[in-house]
């Protein structure tokens, strides 16, 4: 029997043609070549070290051992697909040979690519193709994706908010002036809190220490006298409606002159418990807003946090209970 034709062979003895085969085994591609039928002929040296597959148990169709199973479906289908469209097109996931790379997942994403070599009646006669690494890239586009779904959900959450206010004003509000007051004032308080999501990590969440003081600061309220508590980063939708109450928190505390403000809070792995204290100014009394607010308050946190809220207050004293579930 003729042994296989090189596929780099060169007719020229003087080796005045480009070395193709130094080219091959040192770009950063995994180059082999194939049957019209997807059967492997030949592979290159990047393709044994990469896979661990001798270049014995690559020919034929044992190249597909290396493709996850979950991908070895398309990767036939691309190839019973080639003959009509005239090319092979795949992003698939190939086996690490165990000796290389960290410990964990041993699949990267790669790009297959082939094109057919025609004989003179224009019929495939041989298939040269690479599979190049894009697993850093397709792990980026999926991040991407996966951002912008959550923006496209806070979106909507955002929406719903705002849907809410305006049902509120318009149950509650005296007049026209009032309506439109309460909705900017509203919408401010979305304003920053956003900011405040933006600036930070949009999938790590939200630090509750920082949520306050921002609030805090824009009415221009002093430093709490008293602000502790565990670290707690808060889920972006937890952080959107908990913010909007502190931001009536806050201005009830304004409001009233309520300036002496301490906040402290305890948390699990699955409940947050805060607790808001304000003390009016010398010479104030209590004021008769406080069963208003937490009325307000727990029809707004249990609807949108299925929280629990309490108040108690003294002369000069008051004290918001709000405990709510976190999301695992």
């Amino acid at each position: 029997m003729r042994p296989e034709a090189d596929p780099f062979e060169t007719d020229d003895p003087a080796g005045d043609e480009p070395d193709f085969r130094g080219m091959v085994e040192t770009i950063p591609h995994l180059v082999w070549q194939s049957s019209p039928r997807g059967d492997w002929i030949w592979a290159s040296r990047q393709w044994a070290a990469f896979t661990g597959q001798s270049p014995a148990r690559s020919r034929g169709c044992g190249w597909l051992d290396a493709v996850h199973p979950e991908d070895r479906a398309r990767t036939r289908e691309a190839w019973r697909m080639a003959s009509r469209r005239g090319h092979v097109v795949i992003e698939h996931r190939l086996a690490r040979h165990a000796a290389d790379g960290p410990a964990g997942d041993p699949y990267r994403w790669f790009s297959t690519r082939a094109m057919p070599r025609r004989d003179g009646d224009g019929r495939p006669e041989t298939w040269f193709g690479t599979s190049t690494d894009i697993h850093d890239l397709y792990l980026m586009r999926e991040a991407q994706v996966h951002l912008l779904q959550e923006l496209q959900r806070r979106g909507r959450n955002n929406l719903a908010v705002v849907r809410g206010i305006v049902r509120r004003v318009a149950a509650t509000a005296a007049s026209a002036e009032e309506a439109a007051a309460y909705v900017d004032d509203r919408l401010a308080a979305m304003a920053r809190i956003q900011t405040k999501v933006s600036r930070d990590e949009p999938l790590t969440g939200v630090a509750l220490d920082v949520l306050i003081r921002d609030e805090l600061s824009a009415h221009a309220l002093p430093e709490p006298s008293e602000l502790s508590g565990p670290p707690v980063r808060l889920p972006v939708e937890v952080a959107e409606k908990l913010g909007l109450a502190l931001h009536e928190l806050v201005r009830g505390a304004v409001l009233n002159g309520h300036d002496r403000i301490a906040v402290t809070w305890s948390a699990t792995a699955t409940q947050l418990a805060l607790t808001w204290r304000e003390r009016a100014r010398p010479g104030r009394g209590r004021t008769g807003d406080g069963a208003l607010r937490g009325e307000i308050l727990e029809r707004m946190l249990a609807y949108d946090l299925r929280a629990a809220t309490s108040i108690s207050e003294t002369e000069r004293d008051r004290a918001f209970v709000i405990v709510l579930p976190l999301p695992r």
